[in-house]
């Protein structure tokens, strides 16, 4: 079911003040309703991603606490939720700003990708590696990207403040997964190299597939759409396949997996 962004405990999360109090205002001269329209549909979507990422630090954040070696860990994590709760309210402010309506989200997929780790070493070591350490390298790249093309005030302040976390978020993924890996024994570990293979995969399909289509249909991008926040096909291919090729798998091999193999069998399971 399909509802309002919740907060990521009970109560609201739009009500704590605006995110946008040291923000800019939207400076919208120049650009045609339909570009600004294409635009602030973008930012209910990223308000979504970003409750996302907090549901997954919750669950990481219960599952270290759960597990002697994670425990030091819970409260960064709990740290990282707040910033991803933040960001979703700068989302929607942001989209509310430009006339988007409320973001609305589905929690089914953060339950769905919870379902098969019960065991709180491998929920941890799972979310931290794919969700955190990975993902938000890739996120980093993509939002980088997007700042880099942002010419609106607005559009740009809020990217730039996200991105200031991605940063940090990136960091606590790869530490904690360098801190555990130690105490793994060889069938947690040949559990995050399947967990690292399917997770390329599906980001692939997630965020690079959809621009890769595009560009494949010849379909015109208007460049105003990247001043106003929207990251063109091109640039949103180069930011992923770079980032996977130059840090994601440089990264996973020097954590003692096999980074080449996860990205060259990332549809290719069992092999």
């Amino acid at each position: 079911m399909t509802t309002v962004v919740p907060g990521v405990n009970r109560g609201t999360w739009v009500d704590a003040g605006s995110p946008l109090d040291q923000f800019p205002p939207p400076v919208l001269a120049g650009y045609e309703e339909a570009e600004v329209a294409f635009a602030r549909d973008a930012w209910p979507l990223k308000a979504a991603e970003e409750l996302r990422s907090a549901l997954i630090f919750r669950a990481l954040a219960r599952a270290s606490a759960r597990w002697p070696i994670g425990a030091g860990w819970t409260a960064r994590f709990v740290a990282a939720a707040h910033d991803e709760i933040f960001h979703a309210r700068l989302c929607a402010a942001t989209g509310a700003r430009l006339g988007a309506p409320p973001p609305r989200y589905d929690a089914g997929s953060v339950r769905a990708r919870l379902a098969p780790l019960a065991d709180p070493t491998r929920r941890a070591c799972a979310l931290a590696l794919i969700e955190v350490a990975v993902g938000e390298t890739i996120s980093l790249a993509m939002f980088r990207a997007g700042r880099s093309a942002a010419r609106e005030p607005l559009t740009r302040a809020a990217l730039e403040r996200i991105l200031i976390d991605e940063v940090r978020h990136q960091r606590l993924g790869w530490s904690a997964m360098s801190a555990w890996w130690p105490a793994l024994d060889e069938p947690d570990r040949a559990a995050l190299q399947e967990e690292a293979r399917a997770g390329l995969g599906a980001m692939e399909q997630q965020i690079a597939s959809p621009a890769l289509r595009w560009l494949q249909a010849s379909a015109p991008f208007n460049p105003k759409y990247a001043e106003l926040g929207v990251l063109a096909p091109d640039a949103r291919v180069e930011a992923f396949y770079t980032a996977v090729e130059r840090l994601v798998v440089p990264r996973l091999t020097r954590l003692g997996l096999d980074g080449s193999r996860a990205w060259r069998d990332r549809y290719s399971p069992g092999l």
